[in-house]
């Protein structure tokens, strides 16, 4: 089945916001899931890691999880 990117991409941009993010997030999975997922892995050891230790070393910046929530859920509100 060809695909005509244009028709594809207007009725995208009609979708409501919070259906198009919900297309943007099943993209990015798909993307990710062509990563190796050794290097992945190994990223995300790498970011845990620092991010213990930057909480062990008193220099990471707390953010309130409920005003952070209320920040997300603003920006992406439709």
């Amino acid at each position: 089945m060809a695909l005509n990117i244009e028709a594809l991409t207007t009725e995208l941009i009609s979708l409501p916001r919070k259906k198009q993010l919900e297309i943007a997030r099943f993209l990015l999975f798909l993307d990710n899931q062509s990563l190796n997922s050794d290097d992945v892995n190994t990223a995300w050891e790498k970011e845990i890691t620092d991010r213990v230790h930057a909480v062990d070393a008193g220099t990471a910046i707390g953010v309130n999880y409920g005003k952070a929530m209320r920040d997300i859920e603003k920006r992406f509100a439709s």
